[in-house]
């Protein structure tokens, strides 16, 4: 299985317009936390793990983070480059919640939409289902992360 981290994807913007400009925005996408435009769920610091599952691919990474915190991060990158985040409140432990994002590149403009459903099951617990739609492409997600331990001093 592959070590990719579903947090550090669009840890910079630059980094972001670059996947971009290369056509693997969708894997980008793929691989971030949510984004959510209303206050995101309090989640605990420490070691984490993220069983991610793209159609018949299945990905574990290990990162030791807040992800309430990296979830922030990155909508403020997502609307940075000028996505539209929805201000969907919880219905209860679920928020659902719509990104859509039109940007203008060198080689030309790039849109996607995503519409994506967070179930939190306690502060260290989570399944994130996504639905991303782009470039006459769907694709689905499944995200599913636990702290598993404290993070190493």
């Amino acid at each position: 299985m592959s070590r990719v981290s579903p947090l550090t994807c669009a840890a910079s913007r630059s980094r972001l317009l670059r996947l971009l400009q290369g056509g693997l925005w969708l894997s980008c996408l793929l691989a971030v936390a949510p984004s959510l435009a209303v206050d995101v769920p309090a989640f605990r610091q420490g070691m984490w793990e993220y069983e991610r599952s793209v159609g018949a691919a299945k990905f574990v990474a290990k990162e030791c983070v807040d992800p309430g915190q990296e979830m922030r991060a990155h909508n403020a990158s997502m609307e940075k480059i000028g996505c539209k985040l929805s201000s969907a409140a919880p219905s209860g432990s679920t928020y659902t919640y719509t990104t859509e994002c039109a940007v203008k590149l060198p080689s030309g403009a790039a849109s996607w939409s995503t519409s994506s459903v967070l179930t939190v099951e306690g502060e260290s617990a989570y399944r994130l289902e996504v639905h991303n739609t782009g470039r006459g492409a769907q694709s689905d997600e499944v995200v599913v992360a636990h702290r598993v331990a404290d993070c190493d001093k």
